[in-house]
């Protein structure tokens, strides 16, 4: 079955979930850079970017699910049943990056971004996904 994206607005929403202050800064600022994207949460846990989720029914999560420990992968899996319509882009690792991004598509991610490279491929990983057709 497929689930319909809302029509979205611009620009599209997003939070960032990472427990690094230095990575959501960074990250903000990327999205600052494109008139496209606001920046509707800065979640430091993943329960706190359930909970942003759940209340500001954001387009876009840009999270490291393996900074959360146990609650990353399932949380990820938890944001996109929460809203389905949600575009989720993982941060991976450096290394064994194919793993890591095998393994975020396995609970909802729709793309991944190797985090030393979010400065020159988070923006078009992010509009990748927004145009590809929603799976679910």
């Amino acid at each position: 079955m497929s689930v319909a994206r809302r029509p979205l607005p611009h620009p599209y929403r997003v939070i960032v979930a990472d427990p690094h202050a230095a990575a959501r800064e960074a990250i903000g600022m990327v999205l600052f850079g494109d008139s496209g994207f606001e920046l509707a949460g800065s979640a430091a846990t993943m329960e706190d970017a359930i909970r942003m989720i759940r209340e500001t029914h954001p387009d876009v999560l840009v999270v490291d699910p393996w900074l959360f420990g146990a609650t990353g992968l399932p949380g990820c899996l938890a944001a996109k049943q929460l809203n389905p319509g949600l575009v989720i882009i993982a941060l991976l690792p450096n290394d064994r990056e194919d793993d890591y991004a095998k393994a975020a598509r396995a609970v909802g991610a729709d793309g991944g971004v190797q985090k030393k490279r979010v400065g020159k491929d988070l923006i078009a990983a992010i509009r990748a996904a927004l145009d590809r057709p929603p799976t679910g």
